[in-house]
């Protein structure tokens, strides 16, 4: 069967029909993959088998999977994966006092190589609630004025993990932590890739302007965080068991939905950043 894609009718994602997860993928199949995401920021891949060396064999053609800084979440059979759940009364479920990634960021921004993508592939789905947010950081880049735009060029920002994450932050071990210092990256990024300049400062990650002082950071800070989540940026995501989304970080925020108290897993895969902290343009 082909594949065919149907754009979302949303500011940022793509449906990719005709994947089959008990078939080995191949390289027409992933090149098509690969150029959807890099065009859509995100895709969305409905009715596939629970097939963990499949799932595993895609995210690594997307460049080396990076296994989570929680260790104790990550998949049994590879640290390559990591499971993220609630309700399940297992101990693989999150005991936070919100679901994981309830708060906006960019998964691993908080390291020298931040995440090129994210893969998470649902196995659990509640009836009601559960949605994942995303927002387009191009579109949001875009739509600044253009002096706050010059402004922002040399600017970088430091980021540290579970910042503002509030109730769905798992603390770091003492071990843990002393792999995860801050870091700073520049707050405007150029995908490698597309050559398109995104907004890169979070909610949950970024706490700070580098060049600038405590009150003018957080001033501006605020300004770029109420601007980049405008509703007319984001997608809300209604999950399904079974389907795959793949994320672009390089271009995109996104936000999991608390609300529910039904079990909800998913499998999730972490693409290693190919490059350090992007270099801010001349």
């Amino acid at each position: 069967m082909p594949l065919t894609i149907t754009p979302l009718e949303a500011p940022l994602g793509a449906k990719i029909d005709g994947l089959d997860s008990r078939r080995r993928l191949s390289d027409i199949e992933f090149s098509f993959i690969e150029r959807a995401l890099l065009e859509y920021i995100a895709i969305v891949i409905s009715d596939l088998e629970e097939n963990v060396p499949w799932l595993l064999e895609l995210g690594r053609r997307f460049g080396p999977l990076v296994p989570h800084a929680l260790t104790q979440y990550h998949h049994p059979s590879t640290p390559e994966m990591s499971i993220i759940s609630a309700n399940m009364n297992s101990a693989e479920s999150r005991q936070t006092a919100l679901p994981a990634g309830a708060f906006w960021h960019s998964d691993l921004s908080y390291t020298a190589r931040p995440s090129d993508a994210i893969f998470l592939y649902s196995t659990h789905i509640p009836r009601e609630g559960g949605d994942t947010l995303m927002a387009n950081m191009n579109l949001a880049y875009a739509a600044l004025p253009e002096a706050l735009k010059r402004q922002l060029q040399r600017l970088t920002a430091t980021h540290r993990y579970g910042y503002r994450g509030g109730g769905a932050v798992v603390p770091l071990t003492p071990e843990q932590s002393t792999r995860y210092p801050d870091v700073s990256h520049p707050v405007v990024r150029t995908h490698p890739k597309t050559g398109r300049k995104s907004l890169f400062v979070s909610p949950g990650y970024t706490v700070r302007v580098d060049q600038l002082e405590a009150a003018a950071s957080n001033d501006l800070l605020e300004r770029l965080f109420e601007h980049a989540l405008k509703e007319e940026f984001q997608y809300r995501h209604r999950w399904q068991a079974g389907q795959l989304v793949g994320l672009d970080n390089r271009a995109s925020l996104h936000c999991a939905v608390a609300g529910y108290t039904e079990p909800r897993r998913m499998l999730r895969m972490i693409v290693n950043g190919g490059e350090g902290s992007v270099a801010m343009d001349h």
